[in-house]
């Protein structure tokens, strides 16, 4: 038998007009690889396009209203929306006794007994590819984050400024802002008391970032006390402004002050006949300026301030 699946229901809540749950473990060492769904979702590691692919699978075959994936730490919507009046039904997916998350269905009707069986068998050749995508996910969210402050690292950064370049360059139009930033009098801190307060204050600069810079704006760290905000759809008089409020709360943050901490920063234009190597030259061309004209200031392609 290739997986242990338990059915159980329990009593509508709020607009829902039924809800079931399923358990369902496949084992590895029992699983069948002949069939050709397994084989087109053995042909990609990234978690997404393969739970789209089983969504369009699944769609021409159950009329399902809306489909989502919810692991520990990721939400998929595959399908639709979910709405009221719709019948719910869950399955909670294990691999060897590890749990992947939750598949979830919408349905204008509960399922019959044979379609029921038909995801058993269908979630039996989800189950393993889905988690070796998980674990690349992770894996590659592990690499692609800084250790020391949980910002996107530099090779993030690249991989966040190519697609915008190729979107820039498709749609020969945008307008995006590349900021790079540094910690004026960080290294005399870091020589003076050590290492271990040097991260700490490090730490403390990448969450004022985060908190400060805007909702649709993006945070990483290039290297050493140099950060980098990634803004969509900002002129170069927006980021001034970004880079103002970022200069305000360095100046009323007690940590950093204390130190005599500011901060200074040059910004670039991402543009579609530059590559994103000659725009993060050209952001560090005007930090370099601004560094070297007084510090604690801004400059880009207009001027400083």
């Amino acid at each position: 038998m290739l997986s242990k699946v338990v059915f159980g229901k329990v009593k509508a809540h709020n607009a829902i007009r039924s809800q079931s749950q399923v358990s369902q473990l496949t084992c590895s060492k029992e699983l069948s690889r002949s069939n050709t769904l397994t084989e087109v979702l053995q042909t990609t590691l990234d978690a997404h396009q393969l739970l789209s692919v089983y969504a369009e699978f699944i769609k021409v075959r159950i009329d399902i209203e809306a489909l989502q994936f919810v692991s520990d730490d990721q939400l998929f919507n595959l399908i639709g929306e979910f709405g009221d009046n719709h019948h719910q039904h869950a399955v909670m997916l294990y691999a060897d006794q590890s749990y992947l998350g939750q598949m979830v269905y919408s349905l204008k009707q509960p399922l019959s007994m044979q379609q029921k069986m038909r995801l058993e068998q269908w979630h039996r050749e989800l189950t393993f590819p889905l988690r070796n995508a998980l674990k690349f996910s992770q894996l590659h969210r592990l690499a692609v984050r800084d250790h020391l402050t949980g910002l996107g690292n530099r090779a993030l950064l690249e991989e966040v400024l190519e697609h915008l370049h190729i979107k820039l360059t498709r749609q020969k139009e945008g307008c995006h802002a590349v900021m790079l930033l540094d910690l004026d009098g960080f290294k005399a801190v870091n020589d003076q008391h050590g290492h271990h307060q040097g991260d700490d204050i490090l730490r403390i600069f990448a969450e004022l970032l985060k908190s400060t810079v805007r909702d649709s704006d993006q945070v990483f760290r290039f290297g050493g006390d140099e950060f980098v905000v990634v803004m969509e759809d900002t002129n170069h008089h927006q980021a001034q402004d970004v880079y103002q409020r970022i200069r305000q709360a360095v100046a009323n943050c007690q940590e950093l002050s204390c130190y005599q901490l500011s901060t200074s920063a040059g910004t670039a234009q991402l543009e579609c006949f530059n590559t994103v190597a000659q725009t993060l030259e050209e952001a560090d061309k005007h930090l370099y300026r601004a560094k070297h004209g007084g510090k604690n200031r801004h400059c880009g392609s207009q001027g400083c301030a």
